[in-house]
């Protein structure tokens, strides 16, 4: 394995990238490898590295795929635009280098968890406004992804469904803040932007999640059905919030995250991304 450190923001080296590269100089490989860019959850407030990163990657990783773990702006510096261009960036920077990292630069993946499928989904809804690729130097197209995989996502601005903390930073309120404006919510209420240059997902989230409801994958699955998006879809019955991998490897000694149903999720988004071109 390969790795290094890409600093996304001159002026902020928490914001970075972590590379998973296959050394493919030992190895024969046939053509490209996709990559998979990882974007952990954590509310817009931190990053559940450990348990949505990291171990994400390195499934990723293992099933053949060059992986780029992200940093991206979050706490007080989570106002939008910033994580978007920060997603930009990331997937620019993989593009141009596709050569040095042996990447397929029209296979380039985002999957995100709870906020960082929030993110996920936006720059794959995003991608083609100029404020998502504020840099001058990036072209249009050059960080549109091929396809998102959202689990449990944050979606929706909707006062019933919402997450209300990773709206209040996104839209660059301190902690505590009670509300936004219905007008303020829907400016990142992605179901509200979906259009026929969204990109397709993967979805997935369990009925039983209390903290994001389901409700969330619902609204953006129909939001892309009525824009002709494809999607795939899987809710499970059972299962509370944060399962990541559903696996003793992102489990923290709770039974509730090691759930065998839930972790199937994997292993279908590996056919889904066969499909998707």
């Amino acid at each position: 394995m390969v790795t290094k450190t890409v600093y996304l923001r001159e002026e902020d080296e928490s914001v970075k990238m972590q590379t998973f590269i296959h050394d493919d100089a030992s190895n024969v490989i046939a053509g490209k490898r996709s990559a998979m860019v990882v974007l952990a959850g954590g509310g817009y407030l931190f990053q559940a590295n450990d348990r949505e990163g990291e171990p994400v990657a390195i499934s990723y990783f293992a099933a053949g795929y060059n992986c780029f773990l992200v940093n991206y702006s979050v706490n007080e510096r989570a106002k939008f635009p910033a994580p978007v261009v920060d997603a930009s960036r990331a997937i620019v920077h993989i593009r141009r280098n596709a050569e040095e990292y042996n990447v397929d630069p029209d296979r380039i993946y985002v999957i995100g968890f709870s906020a960082g499928g929030h993110l996920a989904a936006s720059i794959g809804t995003f991608w083609n406004e100029e404020w998502a690729r504020s840099d001058n130097e990036m072209k249009e197209g050059e960080n549109k992804p091929t396809a998102v995989l959202t689990c449990y996502p944050v979606i929706t601005g909707d006062k019933k469904y919402y997450h209300h903390d990773s709206f209040m930073r996104i839209l660059g309120y301190p902690i505590g803040k009670t509300d936004a404006t219905e007008e303020e919510l829907s400016l990142y209420s992605i179901e509200k932007h979906i259009s026929d240059k969204t990109v397709p997902a993967f979805i997935w989230h369990t009925f039983e999640d209390t903290c994001v409801p389901v409700e969330n994958s619902l609204i953006y699955a129909r939001a892309l059905k009525e824009k002709g998006v494809h999607f795939e879809m899987h809710i499970y019955p059972k299962g509370d919030h944060g399962l990541a991998l559903a696996t003793r490897e992102t489990w923290w000694g709770a039974d509730i995250l090691d759930d065998p149903h839930v972790a199937t999720w994997f292993r279908d988004s590996l056919e889904f991304l066969k499909i998707i071109r």
